[in-house]
């Protein structure tokens, strides 16, 4: 099975095609409230660039509730499937949280994609426009998490209100004393980052029974996670991983 799994985020965009449930190509795009024609464009494009051929299948995660009308419509028209939407009832998870629709599909094909690898208990961090915490128990249980600023939302919300700060490139500095108002922000907000995260991870694990293996995941993963006193298994594309399992359990009737 050739399948297109997206992974609809606020900021940003995954998007890659799976091949009998192996990675084959991934690409990353802005995220903008395209109609079903417009980002058609795009992903014909894309798929004939790397040379691939037509999807038979489609599953998605989106966040962005204006996008997924558009992905419908799209997956019907262009490619004569209907797509797979990863939610509550697609997941096939066990939940113990209080108000399970309240969970972001990216949150949830996390946890799928993490439970397919056998690795249980677990914490998965996302580094997004939010970064969040999700914990698995021991039984594949989703349990819960936090939830904080991702890196730019925070970066930018710092630009926006302080008026003699201006925009910077995001980049550790060489020392954590900046000597310049650009390296001082890029020390408190990405060092801040990291604090934060190895902060909470540390209160998590004080609630979970046995010892968690720790996932990284989002577009500040691979910056962030390197700099975290705890270890974390860096996977870009874990997300576009738990949509590809979902489509495919969900596919088959399991």
């Amino acid at each position: 099975m050739k399948r297109l799994v997206l992974d609809i985020g606020n900021t940003r965009t995954s998007a890659g095609v799976f091949v009998d449930g192996r990675l084959d190509v991934q690409w990353r795009i802005t995220t903008r409230h395209w109609t079903a024609d417009d980002l058609w464009v795009i992903l014909n494009s894309l798929l004939k660039a790397d040379d691939c051929d037509l999807p038979e299948g489609v599953a998605y995660a989106c966040v962005v509730p204006q996008v997924r009308h558009a992905l419908l419509n799209l997956s019907r028209r262009y490619i004569s499937v209907d797509p797979v939407e990863v939610n509550v009832e697609t997941a096939g998870i066990a939940i113990d949280y209080d108000f399970p629709h309240e969970l972001g599909a990216d949150r949830l094909a996390n946890t799928a994609a993490v439970l397919s690898l056998g690795s249980c208990p677990a914490i998965v961090v996302d580094f997004g426009t939010a970064t969040t915490f999700d914990v698995i128990s021991s039984k594949g249980t989703y349990l819960g998490g936090a939830i904080t600023p991702g890196v730019g939302t925070a970066a930018g919300e710092l630009f926006k209100k302080a008026e003699k700060l201006n925009p910077v490139d995001l980049e550790f500095p060489a020392s954590p004393l900046g000597k310049s108002t650009a390296e001082a922000v890029c020390s408190g907000v990405l060092l801040g980052a990291v604090g934060a995260a190895d902060h909470i991870i540390d209160e998590l694990v004080k609630v979970i029974e046995g010892v968690p293996e720790i996932w990284a995941t989002g577009g500040w993963a691979p910056g962030i996670a390197g700099k975290c006193r705890n270890l974390m298994k860096v996977c870009p594309e874990l997300t576009l991983v738990g949509i590809d399992r979902i489509a495919e359990r969900y596919s088959n009737g399991n």
